[in-house]
C-alpha cells in the first residue's frame, strides 16, 4: 500500500496528466464539476461538424445515455470480434495470472480480462469508429469542445462460479475526467445472462451519492428508485454514447462471455491511454484526413 501510494506522488509530480486526473476527481458537487468543465471547455478548440444532432445532444444531456444505430457493420463486428479472439488479455486484478487468450483460456477466477493500448489500436476499424462523424458531432455537443479521443479499450467478461460483483460490476460513478462521454459497443449478443449493462438514468446530474466508491444495489434504488433502473441488452453491434458520470455497472455474466469495446471521449489526456502516440494518421491502415487533434493520444499526425 505505501509502495502503490508513492509511486502515484511520483507520478502526481511528473505527469501533468495525472495532477489533472487527481485535481478534478476532489470537485464532488455536480454544479461545482459542470461550472469547471465550462471554463475548461471554453479554453478548448471548438469542433466544426457538417451533422445537426441537436436533439441526440440534447436527449443525451437530459437522460444520459444515447443509443446509436447501425454504427457497426456486420462485416466490421465479425473481423472486430476475431482479432479480440486471437489476441492476449489480462485480469488487471489478478496481474500475477499473466496474459491469455479470452474466452477459452481465461483462469476460472477471472471476471474481467483488458487488452492492452498497443493490441487495441492496432484492432480493425477502431479508429474510423471513433472518428464517426456523427459520434463526433453529438460527443463535441455535449462536451461544448472539440473532443480529445483519450483511451480506447476492450475486454472480456466472463461467466464466474461465485457469481459475485466485482469491481466495476457494482455500481459506480466513472470521474475519468471534468467532463466526458464513453461510447460502448457490444462486439457478442448480450442478454440477461451474458453481462448487460445497467444504468441510472438521469443520476448523471443528480447531486447526492458524490463519493467516489462501490455503491450496493440496495443503496442505488434507495436513492433513485427500484424502478430506475435500466438493463442495456442487445445484439452484437449494439452501440450507445454514455455519461457514466451516472450510476452504472456492468452485470456479472451468468452463462455466456461479452466482449465490449469502448472509447472515452474526454476534454483532457487520460491517464489510462498511451504514453505516446502508437500509430500515425494515414499509415499503416490507419484512415487519412482524420483530426490530428482529437486523435493525438494514439495517432501522430506524422
Amino acid at each position: 500500500m505505501l509502495q502503490q501510494k508513492l509511486s502515484r506522488g511520483l507520478k502526481i509530480l511528473t505527469d501533468r496528466r495525472y495532477r489533472q486526473f487527481y485535481s478534478q476527481r476532489r470537485i464532488r458537487d455536480v454544479p461545482s464539476r459542470e461550472r469547471a468543465a465550462d471554463g475548461l471547455a471554453s479554453r478548448l478548440p471548438a469542433f466544426s461538424g457538417t451533422i445537426d444532432m441537436s436533439d441526440q445532444i440534447a436527449t443525451l444531456k437530459d437522460r444520459g445515455y444515447l443509443f446509436l444505430d447501425n454504427l457497426i457493420s456486420s462485416d466490421q463486428l465479425q473481423s472486430m470480434r476475431a482479432f479480440f479472439s486471437e489476441n492476449k488479455c489480462a485480469d488487471p486484478y489478478r496481474p500475477e495470472l499473466g496474459q491469455f487468450i479470452a474466452p477459452g483460456r481465461a483462469p476460472q477466477q477471472t471476471h474481467v480480462a483488458f487488452f492492452p493500448n498497443e493490441t487495441v489500436i492496432r484492432a480493425p476499424h477502431v479508429v474510423q469508429i471513433a472518428n464517426d462523424p456523427r459520434i463526433l458531432s453529438v460527443v463535441s455537443g455535449f462536451l461544448r469542445a472539440k473532443p480529445t479521443i483519450s483511451y480506447m479499450t476492450a475486454w472480456w467478461s466472463m461467466p464466474n462460479r461465485d457469481g459475485k460483483a466485482e469491481q466495476a460490476e457494482q455500481f459506480h460513478r466513472d470521474v475519468d475526467d471534468i467532463r466526458f462521454v464513453k461510447l460502448f459497443c457490444y462486439l457478442t449478443d448480450v442478454d440477461e445472462t451474458s453481462g448487460p449493462h445497467m444504468f441510472v438514468p438521469g443520476s448523471q446530474n443528480v447531486n447526492k451519492l458524490t463519493t467516489i466508491r462501490r455503491y450496493e444495489d440496495r443503496e442505488i434504488a434507495e436513492a433513485f428508485g427500484a424502478d430506475s433502473l435500466c438493463t442495456f441488452t442487445g445484439k452484437a453491434g449494439t452501440a450507445f454514447l454514455e455519461n457514466t458520470y451516472g450510476f452504472h455497472r456492468g452485470v456479472p455474466p451468468t452463462a455466456k462471455p461479452r466482449l465490449l469495446f469502448q472509447i472515452l471521449y474526454s476534454l483532457r489526456n487520460s491517464i489510462y491511454g498511451p504514453d505516446k502516440p502508437a500509430g500515425q494518421i494515414g499509415a499503416d491502415g490507419i484512415p487519412s484526413g482524420i483530426d490530428p487533434f482529437i486523435n493525438r493520444v494514439y495517432l501522430s499526425a506524422n
